[in-house]
């Protein structure tokens, strides 16, 4: 890990005279500029979700990419989402036998889907973010658009209202059937979005965004059967730096301080340098985490359908 702290002064002497903000997406872009290139080790992750017997399964605001899942602990085939329409793929009338996950695109806003249509309210963390703008887009029960009015002109998604300490919703909220997509202003605490029914007590969770978050998208997977908790080993999304104190997922210095270099004659259209530098960043940055690297490997497995013991295993999968 390196400390954006840590080459904070040379890159500035690289980028030369800006505001803090404009050093900070040149680093940004400048990690992102490796991390495309490259399988480094900093950017792969584990986590366990607790699936509570749900098949569909959306994943935390980290995980970039999907490398590999355990159902409740066995491990599984990866499908794509056209495998429905594969001669060995379930199509949309059966469910398969086997162990597998399928992936789900890497755009929804939300933790789950409304099975109903509902009324939406806000939890807020801290009180200074009352006021903040959380707006929902979709389609209300009747299948028109969510609309709002601002300055005698009508506008698309519905305003959650965002009242710290209080969580209802507006005398003429509509009642949403879809969402399509959140947009939220940048906060100081954690924000919920959940539904309510009449009382206003009870309802459900539909995601928890955190201060950053302006424009949630995740993951979401899904398993061919339900579980109680999944294993899921995947790459991290890049990072953006906003601050001197962040971390970049990398080893090498050198190597983060030519990128920047590239970059900057990128900038100047000097794509001659900037392929050098660029390359050279990589060989790098490759180089430090090869020297971390254990010699092992992940050798295909076979299973030997003439062996009654791997037979039986695979039956009883």
């Amino acid at each position: 890990m390196i400390l954006v702290e840590d080459i904070y002064d040379e890159a500035q002497k690289i980028v030369g005279s800006c505001d803090e903000v404009k050093l900070f997406r040149w680093i940004t872009d400048a990690v992102s500029l490796i991390a495309n290139k490259e399988d480094l080790e900093g950017w792969k992750g584990f986590c366990d979700i607790c699936a509570n017997y749900d098949q569909c399964v959306t994943l935390p605001r980290e995980v970039e990419t999907v490398i590999a899942v355990n159902i409740g602990g066995r491990p599984t085939f990866a499908h794509d989402q056209l495998f429905n329409f594969h001669l060995n793929g379930p199509g949309d009338c059966k469910t398969p036998c086997s162990w597998t996950w399928q992936d789900q695109a890497a755009f929804h806003c939300t933790y789950r889907d409304l099975k109903d249509p509902a009324l939406l309210v806000a939890y807020l963390q801290r009180p200074s973010d009352a006021g903040k703008r959380l707006i929902v887009f979709g389609y209300d029960d009747k299948g028109y658009p969510l609309q709002r009015e601002e300055n005698g002109t009508w506008v698309e998604g519905y305003l959650v209202p965002t009242v710290y300490g209080y969580a209802l919703p507006d005398s003429e909220a509509p009642l949403v059937s879809r969402i399509t997509a959140v947009q939220k202003d940048v906060t100081d605490g954690v924000v919920r979005l959940s539904t309510t029914d009449d009382s206003g007590v009870t309802g459900t969770l539909l995601g928890v965004y955190e201060p950053d978050e302006r424009l949630p998208r995740y993951r979401r997977i899904k398993l061919s059967r339900p579980t109680t908790w999944a294993r899921i080993a995947y790459l991290k999304k890049n990072p953006e730096i906003t601050s001197r104190r962040d971390h970049v997922p990398m080893l090498s210095r050198i190597a983060l301080l030519l990128a920047v270099r590239a970059l900057k004659y990128y900038n100047e259209l000097d794509l001659g340098s900037a392929h050098t530098y660029e390359a050279d960043a990589a060989r790098l940055e490759m180089e430090a985490q090869t020297r971390l690297e254990p010699p092992i490997a992940s050798p295909l497995q076979v299973v030997d359908m003439n062996n009654p013991r791997n037979k039986l295993e695979f039956e009883i999968t």
